[in-house]
């Protein structure tokens, strides 16, 4: 029986040979979800990236307070643990960001849109995603039971 740690070991050793002989690899095998906090126009978006071998992927946000409100994009890493975001949202603003990886399955990112600053994170918890997020004056970010939410600091 395989245990977890090797198991998380053999997938990150795949993650970080990435593009390593110039082969482009996309099936959905060998991929790796993980949960994005985003904060867009003063806005918080939770959703989801999708990373491929070749250090490539999807993510997807949708507002906290308008479900209908979303945002799509694709992500590349340009070094060892740097990379760069195009992404689109519904209202029609547009931004490229760009992001630190804080290990093979984690990092933050930052960058503007045509309406503000953006900030994002992935693979973080909330606890973990608020000191690398851009987060409105006045607001904090906290976990509820139905998930991450911007909360009003009291004075």
């Amino acid at each position: 029986m395989t245990r977890p740690i090797e198991l998380a070991s053999v997938v990150l050793a795949l993650f970080l040979a990435g593009n390593a002989g110039g082969e482009t690899v996309r099936p959905g095998f060998f991929s790796v979800r993980l949960p994005v906090i985003a904060i867009l126009h003063d806005e918080l978006f939770v959703g989801e990236a999708v990373g491929y071998l070749d250090r490539t992927g999807t993510l997807e946000v949708k507002s906290v307070l308008d479900s209908a409100d979303k945002c799509i994009g694709t992500f590349r890493y340009t070094g060892t643990d740097t990379g760069v975001v195009q992404l689109r949202c519904d209202d029609g603003s547009e931004a490229r960001l760009s992001f630190d990886g804080l290990g093979a399955f984690s990092g933050y990112g930052q960058g503007n849109t045509g309406r503000g600053p953006a900030s994002f994170t992935f693979g973080l918890g909330p606890g973990e995603a608020a000191s690398h997020l851009k987060v409105p004056r006045g607001k904090k970010l906290v976990e509820s039971a139905a998930g991450p939410r911007l909360e009003s600091v009291r004075p």
